[in-house]
């Protein structure tokens, strides 16, 4: 209450003025970069690329099929697998051509052929490596096909002796045919070739002459002499000695 009357009469303390604000400053923090900005709109070129890439992620594989249907004629040689429909098998072999000819073929001839395995037939290298694989031997293997058409036609033969049904025709183009031959030529060549180094000669003819050749020919004979009488003249010289004289 004491407070009160003094200040009515003004005894109260003047007040302490009140604090400066401080001059320190606090650091402004540094401007952050302004993003520049996208723009929506994409060159020709870049356009044109990821549309190329969307086409090709899109599009099927145009050899995941041929993969697929060398499984199934193959799977149709092993009675060990599940076998294909009639359908699903003249399916594969009209899509394969001559590629599922050779492959008969080789069967024929007791030969195998590996197939690409389902877990790699989504990747496009590797399905277009093994069709390009295939068709080079198709076009190049003619061991395998000389060996295979061979036993298709014993088999034929086999068929019309016994009365039982022919095998189904394994029919290779003109073009292999062509190869075949000449193959089967050039075999026949080399073999000549062979047998006649070993027999030591550089020709396909036996007993040649010169150096490389074969045996010498031979001495002409002597003609023979007649046995001489004894009234013939004999040369001086030639006439027994004479015995001791008595």
């Amino acid at each position: 209450m004491l407070k009160p009357i003094l200040a009515i009469f003004g005894f109260t303390p003047v007040p302490a003025p009140k604090r400066p604000p401080s001059a320190r400053r606090t650091p402004t923090s540094a401007p952050r970069p302004t993003p520049a900005p996208v723009s929506d709109v994409l060159s020709d070129a870049e356009r044109r690329k990821r549309h190329q890439e969307t086409v090709e992620r899109l599009r099927p594989d145009p050899h995941a099929r041929f993969a697929r249907d060398v499984a199934i004629l193959v799977r149709s040689f092993d009675p060990q697998s599940s076998q294909p429909s009639a359908d699903e098998l003249h399916l594969a072999l009209v899509r394969l051509g001559e590629v599922g000819e050779y492959i008969r073929a080789v069967y024929a001839g007791g030969g195998r052929i590996g197939i690409l395995p389902a877990s790699q037939q989504g990747d496009r290298a590797r399905t277009a490596a093994f069709r390009e694989h295939l068709t080079h031997l198709t076009n190049s293997d003619y061991e395998r096909w000389t060996a295979g058409l061979a036993q298709y036609d014993r088999d034929v033969a086999a068929a019309k002796r016994t009365g039982s049904p022919p095998p189904a025709p394994i029919t290779p183009s003109a073009t292999i045919e062509a190869g075949i031959a000449l193959h089967a030529a050039e075999k026949v060549r080399r073999i000549n070739e062979a047998a006649a180094r070993r027999k030591g000669g550089t020709g396909g003819s036996e007993g040649g002459s010169g150096p490389m050749g074969g045996a010498a020919p031979a001495t002409p004979p002597v003609p023979p002499v007649a046995p001489r009488g004894d009234d013939e003249e004999k040369p001086e010289g030639t006439e027994p000695p004479a015995g001791p004289k008595r």
